[in-house]
């Protein structure tokens, strides 16, 4: 079992969020920064200053009718560019990259999209790469390598909330490899779906990893750590706390004491 050495609540920040927020760590100083839907409309960036030790207020960007969550990472573009994707309400998606201190809009791209969230990262190929629910239920998988964001595989269905996606360790048997995809994303019946791309595999299949949870609302963090390389993910329940889980050779499983609430 991973050790939770303690848990416990940092500083409060922000009235206009309508997100949940999507974090990373970056090359600016080991700053963490986060990006949201506000309520007001558009996005909101904020980052918490490693010297300083207090989070300051980016600007506001993007689109005004953006839905859902939002998809952030840091990429080797340019000199550490940050790379946003968020759904629209018509059902498309919209790319944002900023450079330096301005952000600029990217394509539009895609149709019948529900939402999108913390499932966009650079993979080992150097393409950007995400997941969007759609509005039937199934998952497409979206990379972009260049000006064009290219639509790849559906899979998965009866899906509502937003899918979290990473980049693992898992068949990469050389340090130059490229490990599998790994995905969860909750389901209307409280439950998870993990999910995982062969990346060693031709055509790159996806394929189904169980399910397990319950009570969960959404996913809402996933990584591969160094307890034994486990899958951890945080998942936001139903009654506004959040609850970790982890994974190893004996599948998922929930830790004993929720991190918090978020109401």
């Amino acid at each position: 079992m991973p050790a939770i050495v303690g848990k416990a609540k940092a500083e409060t920040m922000a009235n206009d969020v309508a997100s949940l927020l999507t974090h990373t760590g970056t090359t600016y100083n080991r700053n963490f920064e986060t990006i949201y839907r506000r309520s007001g409309g558009q996005l909101r960036h904020w980052y918490f200053d490693q010297a300083s030790g207090k989070w300051y207020q980016g600007p506001i960007f993007g689109p005004g009718n953006a839905v859902g969550e939002v998809g952030f990472c840091e990429s080797d573009y340019g000199q550490g560019n940050f790379e946003v994707v968020v759904a629209l309400q018509n059902g498309e998606i919209q790319h944002w990259w900023r450079s330096g201190n301005a952000w600029y809009q990217g394509p539009t791209f895609g149709s019948g999209v529900r939402t999108v969230g913390p499932s966009l990262f650079e993979s080992t190929w150097n393409n950007l790469e995400f997941v969007a629910t759609l509005a039937d239920g199934q998952m497409q998988h979206w990379w972009r390598n260049g000006a064009n964001w290219i639509a790849d595989q559906l899979f998965g269905s009866g899906v509502a909330s937003a899918a979290c996606m990473i980049q693992g360790q898992f068949g990469a048997n050389v340090d130059s490899g490229n490990g599998n995809f790994e995905l969860c994303v909750a389901m209307p019946d409280g439950t998870m779906q993990h999910w995982w791309r062969d990346n060693q595999s031709g055509g790159l299949p996806w394929a189904f990893g169980g399910s397990f949870g319950s009570n969960v609302k959404q996913v809402v963090a996933l990584l591969q750590g160094s307890f034994g390389f486990n899958l951890e993910l945080v998942a936001l329940r139903n009654d506004g706390m959040l609850q970790h889980y982890w994974r190893d050779d004996g599948g998922w499983h929930a830790d004993g004491s929720t991190i918090g609430t978020t109401l």
